[in-house]
C-alpha cells in the first residue's frame, strides 16, 4: 500500500481504496477507546492524509513487525489519537495536499462526504456482524488482518509468509484467530432470526 501510495497515479488510486479499508481498523480502535463518531471521523481523515504525506518517508519492511508498514500507520493513526486526547493543537490537515493526485483528491472527497456507517438506531444482523467486526479489530489487529486476508482469498502458505509462520502454523493461527472472533459476533444470531 506505501509503495502504491508512493508511485502515484492509478496505484496511488488503488492504494486509497485500500487505506479506507485499513481506516476501519483505526475507526474501532478510536471508538473503542470512546471517542465519539464525528472525532472519530475527524480523527480518521487526519490519518488518512498524514499517512498520505509522510508515505515517502516510510522505510520500513513488511509483515506484522515493529518495523512494518502495518505497526507504522498504526503508529501515526494512534499518535493523531494521543494528540487529540490531550488536547493538543494538531496541524490541520486538508484533501488539498499536493502530494495526492486529482483522482485520489477526488475519491478522498467523494469517500469522506459519503461516509458515516454507523446507524443510531434500528441495529441490523449486518449492523451487528460489523461492529462486532470492529470491536474485534480493536482488540485484536493482528488476528483480524490475518481472517481479512483469508476473507479477501488469498492462500494460507502466502498468509503464513505475510505474518511469519509456517503454513501448518498459519492454518492453526487462523482457527485460534476463528475462535477469538466468536464471542464478538455471537449474540447477532438472534437479529438473523428476525
Amino acid at each position: 500500500m506505501i509503495t502504491a501510495i508512493k508511485s502515484g497515479g492509478r496505484q496511488q488510486e488503488l492504494a486509497l481504496q485500500a487505506l479506507y479499508r485499513k481506516a476501519a481498523e483505526f475507526r474501532r480502535h478510536f471508538q473503542y477507546k470512546g471517542l465519539s463518531i464525528q472525532v472519530t471521523d475527524d480523527l480518521i481523515q487526519e490519518t488518512i492524509v498524514k499517512i498520505f504525506r509522510s508515505a515517502s518517508s516510510y522505510s520500513g519492511g513488511s509483515g506484522f513487525g515493529d518495523s512494518s508498514a502495518n505497526a507504522w500507520m498504526w503508529t501515526i493513526a494512534k499518535n493523531v489519537m494521543n494528540d487529540h486526547l490531550r488536547g493538543k493543537k494538531t496541524d490541520e490537515v486538508s484533501i488539498d495536499d499536493e502530494e495526492l493526485g486529482e483522482a485520489s483528491r477526488s475519491a478522498l472527497e467523494v469517500e469522506l462526504a459519503n461516509k458515516n456507517p454507523h446507524k443510531a438506531a434500528g441495529q441490523t444482523a449486518q449492523d451487528c456482524v460489523t461492529k462486532g467486526l470492529e470491536e474485534f479489530a480493536a482488540a485484536h489487529p493482528d488476528r483480524h488482518r490475518a481472517l481479512e486476508m483469508q476473507l479477501d482469498g488469498e492462500d494460507i502458505a502466502s498468509i503464513g509468509r505475510r505474518i511469519g509462520r509456517t503454513a501448518a502454523a498459519a492454518k492453526e493461527f487462523l482457527s485460534q484467530c476463528k475462535k477469538k472472533l466468536a464471542p464478538f459476533i455471537e449474540h447477532c444470531t438472534a437479529l438473523l432470526q428476525q
